[in-house]
């Protein structure tokens, strides 16, 4: 269970920092405000082309392989719950790197997730035999 719970720190903080890295980078590019083809091809080229995209989408990767490994360890039930300490790590980021303003009522709400997360964590004996 160890593993898992390492494993799934590591892939929910990579996954914040990819989505996080995600935002800085179209911010940079802009709002998508056109839906013509050709602007669509240079919208989303320049998105791909962008370091903070590519990088934020590297990280997304690492969480996606985190996750698999995770997932020959344990239970879905028990995996999957783990990725919502992303929440905490992505409302740290946002505030720090972006400037986001996180409100009392979203930490409350992020309080309460990890809570539930704790309650998955600890009922986390395997139910399914290989």
């Amino acid at each position: 269970m160890l593993r898992v719970i390492i494993a799934m720190i590591v892939a929910s903080a990579a996954t914040a920092g990819g989505q996080v890295l995600i935002k800085k980078g179209m911010q940079t590019i802009g709002s998508l405000e056109t839906y013509q083809p050709m602007a669509l091809l240079s919208y989303f080229g320049q998105a791909l082309s962008n370091p903070y995209v590519i990088l934020g989408t590297i990280l997304n990767g690492v969480f996606y392989f985190l996750l698999i490994a995770s997932l020959s360890w344990a239970d879905v039930t028990v995996a999957v719950p783990f990725t919502a300490i992303e929440y905490v790590f992505a409302a740290i980021l946002a505030v720090t790197i972006l400037q986001e303003v996180v409100s009392p009522v979203r930490w409350a709400g992020i309080v309460l997730v990890i809570m539930g997360v704790v309650l998955v964590s600890v009922s986390g004996e395997a139910t399914t035999h290989p």
